[in-house]
């Protein structure tokens, strides 16, 4: 495979809450089934290394423990991985920031640790108990190729996608942990109904992202009951010209998509992409017009 193609894999990983350790191990059990078909990129959900904490019966203070550790024990873990696959892997965590939380995504590569994301946007008043909200968007490059990461929520808010675009990037990430409660899952466990809503969320608002910016977008949802809440298992990837061309649903699994750079130039060249016709000086200056 040249440079300009690469595979990238989309994983709905289960997670184990509160417990970091099995779920780094689950990571690199993942990660080698998409080396072995030839992945060069790989995303995991939100929250994917310590579970989704903030949706258990655990206390502020265990699950800022369990993040303590989690930080201590993932950076060291991803970078032999990534080295050894020589991958580059976007995975989520709970992350210790000062005497408080952050929800984030660790991005390595096989140079080792790249960079870290944090969630921009706190959708709801749990999420804005537990965390401390980024204040910061990296737009990384490893192996050849530029990308930006979007946390859930985040991926309501077309300016990160914009930026991501106008520094380059050609893809981007979106790790979530979006979730329904037991009563949305069927007796049988089935989550189909729950992943199918997830997507039709995903599918408003995603194709439109990466028509106007020339990006493929890449979407990995939890899997599976895990605390207080089940997540659907669903992953998506959707081309620069807005169209679904790989998806799983329900429960655990990984997609792996191929991505050519020359669908990427000529999206980026096409009229339909508007990264280089903004004005957003011009923007920035509305001026409100009253009439009497």
């Amino acid at each position: 495979m040249d440079k300009d193609t690469i595979r990238v894999a989309s994983i709905a990983m289960h997670s184990t809450m509160g417990d970091p350790s099995a779920n780094l191990g689950r990571v690199a059990e993942w990660a080698h089934k998409a080396h072995a078909q030839g992945a060069a990129f790989g995303i995991f959900p939100e929250e994917c290394i310590t579970g989704s904490m903030n949706k258990s019966d655990l206390t502020f203070e265990e699950a800022r423990k369990i993040a303590t550790g989690a930080a201590e024990e993932s950076v060291p873990f991803l970078e032999s991985l990534c080295r050894k696959l020589q991958m580059t892997l976007v995975v989520g965590t709970i992350e210790p920031f000062g005497e408080q939380l952050r929800n984030s995504a660790l991005i390595i590569g096989p140079e080792g640790y790249l960079a870290t994301f944090s969630k921009l946007h706190l959708p709801n008043p749990n999420e804005r108990e537990w965390f401390v909200p980024g204040d910061t968007f990296p737009v990384v490059a490893s192996q050849g190729w530029t990308f930006g990461v979007g946390i859930c929520y985040d991926l309501r808010f077309p300016e990160l996608f914009r930026s991501a675009a106008q520094n380059g990037a050609e893809l981007f990430f979106i790790p979530v942990g979006g979730s329904g409660a037991n009563e949305k899952i069927s007796a049988d466990g089935n989550q189909s109904e729950q992943a199918e809503l997830h997507k039709q969320l995903a599918m408003q608002l995603l194709p439109a992202r990466a028509v106007d910016n020339a990006l493929h977008i890449f979407y990995a949802n939890q899997s599976g009951h895990s605390g207080n809440a089940w997540f659907p298992g669903l992953c998506l990837a959707i081309d620069p010209n807005g169209q679904l061309v790989d998806e799983y649903l329900p429960d655990e699994g990984m997609i792996v998509t191929e991505v050519k750079r020359e669908m990427a130039d000529r999206a980026r060249a096409s009229a339909s992409c508007t990264v280089d016709e903004a004005r957003p000086t011009v923007y920035e200056a509305a001026q409100l017009v009253k009439g009497e």
